[in-house]
């Protein structure tokens, strides 16, 4: 994939930012390699939030990450607490999808 900036940055002029960590596609080739068939069909992604943000605050600044979030979570504790206690998360860097299914080939997770 072609290398773009991690995090594209949108400002607007009122105090309200929007974040969006997870509508990114963006992995690079090495880590994709080891990503098995279901990691690689990148579940677990955001489709569309940035169109369906896209005018609902005008004027918001906007942080929207080009990244995928099996590369990293970015809003992910990175002691590796539960930002939602009793419900399936994931870790800052994702061994399994919101499923529990393993997304990285045997012997390949980070």
């Amino acid at each position: 994939m072609s290398p773009q900036s991690p995090v594209i940055v949108t400002e607007g002029d009122s105090p309200v930012i929007l974040g969006q960590p997870h509508g990114g596609t963006d992995v690079p080739d090495a880590i994709l390699a080891r990503l098995n068939p279901l990691g690689r069909a990148l579940g677990d992604t955001d489709w569309h939030i940035t169109r369906l943000y896209d005018g609902l605050l005008v004027g918001a600044s906007v942080v929207r990450a080009t990244f995928h979030r099996y590369v990293i979570d970015a809003n992910r504790d990175p002691g590796g607490g539960s930002l939602y206690p009793g419900q399936n998360t994931t870790s800052l860097c994702p061994t399994t999808d919101f499923d529990g299914q393993p997304i990285w080939q045997p012997g390949q997770a980070p």
